[in-house]
């Protein structure tokens, strides 16, 4: 099959690359295998060339996801961001509840792991927590402590918690096994995957402590985001929201994930009981916020853009301004069509993003940069994070009024293979706060007034992967 050659070259010319990597030999061989795993599955199953896929692929193409979007949009009230009922639209179209906080922070990499520590400390019925991964590192160790220690002083405490189930064969395994046998299953432990489409993964990021408090945003639990231990110490950026209509609502998405997993797969129902979602009732007086799922289709759901639609909605009805902070910008054909719109109209545009030294991903390297100087282009201003350490944050900021944060990279994979989660807040205050933090990060960064300054390396292995593999990119 075309896909199969490419994939066993592009990976026998990225050996070199190991050398550069701090991981031990075996966990490059393992993590190198499991992303060929992934991508030769994804292929077989996105074409439908399984028996599990053959009468039901697993995504549209590209022009037919754009429609769609294009068709939702057709039914939207508000086109500019200034309109006075603006949150009541976008959770219309982007199929999303509404609901309502009283209390945001913004928190850098240290403070989210303090603040986790005390909501944790001081829960009181339930810890819910959404993750791609659970390290098995200081960070890991630490959070599996606390854990302990919260049911050790409130026994009855309904602690759950969903990680991605293939990257739990990978990292945290260990961590995870032990938590469940400890404590006897009252750490009840989901490894989300879709039996159908067996590349996608949960890539969403939340916790829910007593359906009040929430923090949302791009961090795992690991070193690299608590800065604790010798790891590189990565740029990311969580959300404290505090509010019960928001917690609620934020809890919804969590019992959706939770109950979806015990219909796909048996064996959960043996161990596990079905949650029941609350009644959110929004609060008059708070700040609007809209917690926006997407989900890229399982055995028993189909794949849905909620996000993608959001963010495209936005982007077309922004008047001023739109400041983007995302560790993995590459344009896919939806997104770079609204950006260069969006110039077009007189919209001022800022991309911060990772460089070729600071991503963490050498497959990723060259379409980052192509991307980057292509969206310099077009007219954006383009800033790249220097030096060696990662940046991992995913937020936007639309008109200096309206936020959106969470797990979503501007990435193909983010929309063709991964289910995420963001959070959405109509607050001038927050974006402000959000801006301040956003400029004193490109302050720092690399930007160059002349596009062609974007140097693409331009290498046979990136050239493979952007030909046959972009929609894992």
């Amino acid at each position: 099959m075309k896909f199969l050659f490419p994939l066993l070259l592009l990976m026998t010319l990225n050996l070199p690359a190991w050398a550069q990597e701090k991981d031990s030999l075996w966990e490059k061989f393992a993590r190198y295998t499991m992303l060929a795993d992934s991508m030769v599955k994804g292929s077989l199953d996105s074409r439908g060339l399984t028996l599990d896929t053959f009468f039901q692929p697993n995504v549209s193409t590209w022009s037919s996801i754009g429609k769609n979007i294009d068709d939702a949009l057709k039914n939207q009230v508000c086109n500019s961001v200034h309109c006075g009922f603006y949150e009541t639209d976008f959770s219309f179209i982007t199929n999303s509840d509404m609901s309502s906080a009283e209390h945001f922070e913004i928190l850098e990499n240290k403070r989210s792991f303090e603040l986790r520590r005390e909501l944790i400390a001081n829960a009181q019925s339930s810890i819910h927590v959404l993750v791609w991964a659970i390290y098995d590192d200081e960070t890991g160790h630490e959070f599996e402590r606390m854990l302990y220690e919260a049911l050790d002083e409130k026994p009855h405490l309904d602690i759950r918690i969903v990680v991605d189930g293939n990257i739990a064969n990978l990292k945290g395994k260990k961590v995870l096994k032990r938590m469940e046998k400890t404590t006897k299953g009252k750490i009840k432990i989901i490894r989300w995957k879709s039996k159908k489409y067996r590349a996608n993964g949960n890539h969403r990021k939340l916790m829910i402590v007593d359906r009040k408090h929430v923090i949302v945003g791009g961090m795992n639990i690991g070193n690299n985001y608590s800065h604790l231990g010798d790891e590189a110490e990565w740029r990311d950026l969580d959300l404290y929201i505090r509010g019960e209509a928001a917690g609620q609502s934020a809890n919804n998405r969590f019992v959706d994930v939770w109950n979806k997993q015990l219909d796909e797969f048996k064996k959960y129902r043996r161990n596990f009981d079905y949650m029941q979602p609350d009644t959110v009732e929004v609060k008059e007086g708070n700040v609007p916020v809209v917690f926006v799922d997407q989900h890229p289709g399982s055995a028993i759901k189909n794949a849905y853009h909620n996000i993608h639609t959001g963010v495209v909605k936005l982007l077309r009805d922004a008047q001023e301004s739109v400041d983007i902070e995302n560790a993995y910008f590459i344009m896919d054909p939806i997104i770079k069509k609204e950006l260069e719109g969006l110039i077009k109209r007189g919209v001022k545009v800022r991309i911060y993003t990772n460089s070729k030294t600071s991503v963490d991903e050498g497959l990723v390297r060259m379409s980052i940069m192509h991307s980057a100087r292509g969206a310099a282009d077009m007219g954006a201003y383009i800033y790249l994070k220097g030096g060696k350490e990662t940046l991992h944050s995913k937020y936007m900021i639309v008109d200096k009024k309206i936020s959106m944060i969470g797990s979503f990279n501007l990435h193909p994979r983010s929309l063709r293979f991964d289910a995420e989660n963001v959070a959405v807040i109509f607050d001038r205050k927050l974006s402000e706060q959000l801006t301040a933090h956003f400029e004193a990060g490109i302050a720092e960064a690399i930007h160059y007034e002349n596009p062609n300054q974007y140097e693409v390396d331009w290498d046979i292995m990136g050239i493979l992967t952007k030909s046959f593999y972009f929609d894992f990119l």
